[in-house]
């Protein structure tokens, strides 16, 4: 019987052996390769959710600049809007008060000033101080039918402007008597319920005594009789509360996010504890802006002809009806800007503004206006100080009715979460979230966030332990080839029986290296995951202790603005001319 040639065979189980072991070197390099793209894809989610937070608060601030710079292109079209449409009445305007001026100086002729006069008519139809300047020319000619028939159109076209336009005129001029009978008729033409804005004028002389002894004394009586019928109803009581409330609201301050950046990212309720310490920041604002406005000095004027072309050039440039819609949308505008982009905001500041510009208002509610809003109404300090006094019980009430708004919405207690991937230690160990609140003890606190991360940690480290179970398949795996080689080979198959047994035992040895090396790993890692949290949870507690200071002083504040209340003069701001 011939030999059995083994050569061949031989050869053959080299190189399944040597196949078997590059096939549990690539096995184990995969292995590795895939423990480290899993420690990889939970960095890379960590880093990405940090990114995204960045990215979000990017657009933010993008956003808020984009609307500052729309608002400024914006503002830029309405005012050229403003004066394409209404230009034209600035001529008027100043040569109104330039031509009394040439009638005390005496360096302008007559015929200058009718000519000038009738051409500012033709050019500007419809606009009632037109017409009052020719009756103005007219006037210092002695001309009575021509500023009879002046007068009748001025006071057609706008009867309250026109009758308080000439009283202030006859006024400067000295003639008191004249002066009187406009200001009466003015007044007994009034509607207390709807007041034009051009009263501010009225409020403005008051203040300064700019209509005499008389004058004054009329304007006193009838706004007392007009405050005592419009307070008899509840509502408009109410009202004045409520623009006072408004004012508090815009004076509101805004809370750096970057001065509580824990409590931002890990308490839930952190937005509305913010809100709360914003609306109590608005008392401290509210005593700075009225303390400067009571220490504001409004030193007396040099003449009553100064005094008086002041309140004429307010009268003839603050209160034309047809450019309310276009000051109204620079209202807007110009709260954007101010309020660096928060369109939120900005429409609270321009809705309290806006109500200033109504064409039509109570006497009580124009009176308020002055005191919130002077420049809007377009009155000076010492106007706004009287105003101020004579509402001031409204300002109480609105002291008292704003902060008891926010306080009714008071929360002593924030909540802290720690979320699965409030850290990548917390992500890759399969952390599964933790929370507590700030009326829990810090130890308490401290021990069930221990417990929690133990917990993870274990069941972290049980899912990576070697397994004896593990090594099953590559066993079975050997033995499958051992049978088959043995039985197919004879002597070379058991060879390949050994190198398949080795093969597996080198796998299953390298397996258990790594999965022991990921355990002390994680082991080690066990301690410096926990303290991580504490940190994170000590920051939390730390911020919430200085929001709760901050909101405690600030709420104080209400104290300090009702002292500058109760110490304000009823008629504080009142200066006589000279």
């Amino acid at each position: 019987m011939n030999a059995i040639n083994v050569v061949p065979i031989v050869n053959a189980v080299d190189r399944v052996q040597r196949q078997v072991n590059e096939l549990t070197v690539q096995v184990g390099r995969v292995d590795a390769n895939v423990g480290r793209v899993s420690v990889d894809v939970q960095t890379t989610r960590a880093e990405l959710q940090a990114l995204t937070a960045e990215f979000r608060q990017f657009v933010h601030q993008a956003g808020l600049i984009a609307n500052v710079q729309r608002s400024e292109t914006a503002l830029g079209n309405v005012e050229a809007a403003l004066d394409r449409e209404y230009g034209h009445y600035k001529v008027v305007r100043r040569t109104s008060v330039g031509t009394l001026q040439a009638f005390d100086i005496g360096n302008v002729s007559n015929d200058t000033v009718q000519q000038i006069s009738e051409e500012l008519m033709i050019q500007t139809p419809r606009y009632w101080l037109a017409p009052a300047l020719v009756a103005l020319a007219a006037w210092s000619r002695d001309d009575r039918e021509l500023a009879d028939k002046s007068v009748q159109t001025a006071f057609t076209r706008d009867r309250a402007k026109t009758s308080l336009f000439f009283a202030l005129v006859l006024r400067r001029q000295g003639r008191l008597d004249a002066s009187s009978r406009w200001l009466r008729a003015y007044l007994s033409a009034q509607d207390p319920r709807a007041l034009g804005r051009e009263f501010a004028v009225v409020f403005e002389a008051a203040a300064h005594d700019a209509f005499g002894t008389h004058g004054c004394a009329a304007v006193e009586q009838q706004l007392a009789e007009w405050n005592e019928l419009l307070r008899s109803d509840p509502a408009v009581v109410d009202a004045q509360a409520q623009i006072w409330v408004d004012e508090l609201t815009t004076l509101r301050g805004s809370v750096d996010d970057s001065v509580y950046p824990v409590l931002l990212r890990h308490s839930p309720g952190w937005p509305h504890y913010k809100a709360l310490l914003e609306s109590a920041s608005a008392f401290g604002f509210a005593v700075e802006k009225y303390r400067r406005i009571a220490d504001t000095d409004t030193p007396l004027v040099q003449s009553v002809q100064d005094q008086l072309d002041d309140l004429l050039e307010q009268l003839v440039t603050e209160y034309d009806d047809e450019e309310l819609p276009f000051q109204r949308e620079v209202a807007y505008h110009r709260a954007v800007i101010e309020t660096g982009g928060d369109t939120g905001r900005a429409r609270l500041v321009a809705d309290s503004t806006t109500r200033a510009l109504d064409e039509k208002m109570d006497a009580v509610s124009l009176q308020t206006q002055i005191g919130v809003h002077p420049d809007e109404m377009g009155v000076s300090v010492g106007a706004q100080k009287l105003a101020i006094g004579a509402g001031r019980d409204d300002l109480r009430t609105a002291v008292g009715d704003y902060a008891n708004a926010y306080r009714s919405r008071f929360i002593d207690v924030l909540e802290i979460v720690l979320a699965p991937d409030h850290s990548q230690l917390a992500v890759a160990m399969g952390f599964p979230g933790w929370k507590t609140d700030t009326a829990t003890t810090q130890e308490l606190s401290e021990v069930s966030l221990a417990e929690t991360w133990h917990r993870a940690c274990a069941g972290h480290i049980e899912a990576i332990r070697f397994r004896p179970a593990t090594a099953v398949w590559p066993v079975l795996l050997a033995c499958v080839v051992a049978w088959f080689g043995v039985a197919v080979f004879d002597v070379a198959g058991g060879l390949l029986a050994l190198a398949a047994f080795g093969g597996a035992a080198w796998w299953v040895v390298r397996k258990k290296r790594v999965a022991d090396e990921r355990v002390r790993h994680a082991e080690a890692a066990r301690g410096q995951a926990l303290q991580y949290s504490i940190d994170i949870y000590r920051a939390a507690i730390a911020e919430f202790v200085d929001a709760r200071l901050a909101y405690q002083e600030a709420d104080a504040g209400e104290r300090d603005i009702l002292e500058l209340i109760g110490g304000w003069p009823i008629a504080a701001g009142r200066e006589k001319g000279h």
